[in-house]
């Protein structure tokens, strides 16, 4: 199982997140995401970004371009938590000689409560390998609930 811990950061629209990462072994992990996508009058979100995550022998790992689809389950705002159901895909450009270059896909279920926790569960799955790294992912930030902000 891997655990997450990331804090979030959000401007314009952009999500940062850095971090650990555990798969097989411990690893640094640095997101950043545009949501092109990121409305509160629709359920789903779209983002282009890239995640990084430092040299791992027993695991894929290195820079990889993304593009994320999430579908916003429990929405609202009237609820100080959200619950999302997504995927992200990639090509995972690794840093070190133990895995070639191959796309990765990450199916997921992330829930964000009053902005400030966030809790993802899903499945890393290396296409080339033909193998899924399950993890789970603890946080702070995330941001999503910033969708409802209204300013008055």
């Amino acid at each position: 199982m891997t655990f997450l811990l990331f804090t979030s950061v959000s401007s314009v629209a952009q999500v940062l997140s850095v971090g650990y990462k555990y798969q097989e072994e411990g690893m640094f992990q640095a997101t950043f995401n545009y949501p092109f996508l990121f409305s509160s009058s629709t359920h789903h979100e779209l983002m282009l970004g890239v995640d990084y995550t430092s040299k791992n022998d027993q695991a894929s790992s290195g820079l990889t371009p993304q593009f994320t689809y999430g579908y916003y389950i429990i929405d609202n705002a009237d609820n100080d938590y959200t619950l999302m159901a997504g995927i992200s895909t990639g090509y995972n450009f690794n840093f070190n000689s133990t895995f070639e270059n191959q796309l990765k896909v990450t199916p997921y279920v992330y829930t964000e409560l009053i902005g400030l926790l966030n809790v993802k569960v899903g499945v890393d799955y290396s296409v080339q390998l033909q193998k899924g790294y399950p993890f789970l992912s603890v946080g702070l930030g995330g941001l999503h609930l910033f969708r409802h902000l209204k300013m008055m």
